[in-house]
């Protein structure tokens, strides 16, 4: 992170309290065309962002509230001086880019990811895409769609895989039916399938938000970038037979095929 360049004039709250309201912004050079400036009002003052490009054009972007009247919130409702040269910075290199890869501002939905990631999905040719889109009108939408992704958070989407972990698995339903929902065992290995489950989905809910960030629809990633799978839920436990359930299968077996099953079992199912 850039050292936040200081400037007595409107660094502090008390010291910007003494300056003079004015139109024109109070400006601090930042770097070599960017300065971060305080325009003062009556009732408070703003942020403003100015870049300089190499034909001294300049433009100019209000950054935020600045936290005359109450403390700062991260950026929420007001920023401090720190904070609005943060945000500055990231404002000065999409300026520098001419805006042509500036992030959408306003409302983005996981809902809007979804359909951008499977229309790109469809155009570079994927291969599962029935089982994708199942997935997400399941699993994803229901739960995320309607969220912006400027708000979803790590824990709410820790606690949404979790979920997906705990619930049973769906079972074929008929369209305009209530969802129906298989039965489970109490064991280890019912565990291990759900978590699998809800790891396979999850992939999905990053791939296509990760689509979002690498086009320029939102800023950071960090929300979901460090949710972790479960682990160790990929291969199933290996377990075998006992004697009593060995001739419980072998009883079972049609008579023609019973001769097979024994053969197997005699030689460890080896070839």
């Amino acid at each position: 992170m850039a050292r936040t360049a200081r400037d007595a004039k409107i660094d502090t709250r008390s010291a910007r309290a003494k300056l003079a309201a004015r139109r024109e912004p109070y400006f601090k050079t930042i770097s070599k065309g960017c300065a971060l400036g305080y325009r003062r009002g009556s009732t408070g003052g703003t942020w403003i962002a100015r870049y300089t490009d190499e034909t001294n054009k300049k433009t100019t972007q209000a950054i935020g509230v600045a936290d005359d009247h109450m403390d700062s919130d991260g950026g929420a409702t007001c920023m401090t001086y720190a904070e609005a040269q943060r945000e500055a910075e990231v404002w000065f290199k999409r300026a520098a880019r001419g805006f042509e890869d500036a992030p959408q501002r306003g409302r983005y939905t996981v809902a809007a990811a979804v359909t951008d990631y499977l229309n790109d999905y469809i155009r570079r040719g994927g291969k599962a895409m029935d089982r994708t889109k199942g997935s997400i009108e399941a699993h994803i939408l229901p739960a995320l769609g309607d969220i912006d992704i400027e708000k979803l958070s790590r824990r709410k989407i820790e606690t949404w895989h979790e979920e997906i972990a705990k619930a049973p698995p769906r079972a074929r339903t008929r369209k305009g039916e209530a969802q129906r929902y298989q039965e489970t065992e109490d064991n280890e290995d019912a565990v291990r399938k759900r978590r699998n489950t809800a790891n396979r989905i999850l992939t999905i809910l990053k791939a296509l938000l990760n689509h979002a960030h690498s086009h320029r629809k939102v800023d950071s990633k960090e929300a979901w970038d460090t949710v972790k799978a479960f682990r160790n839920v990929n291969a199933a436990r290996i377990r075998y037979l006992n004697d009593d359930e060995a001739r419980r299968l072998v009883n079972a077996c049609d008579p023609d095929f019973r001769a097979l099953v024994q053969a197997a079992l005699l030689t460890g199912a080896r070839y």
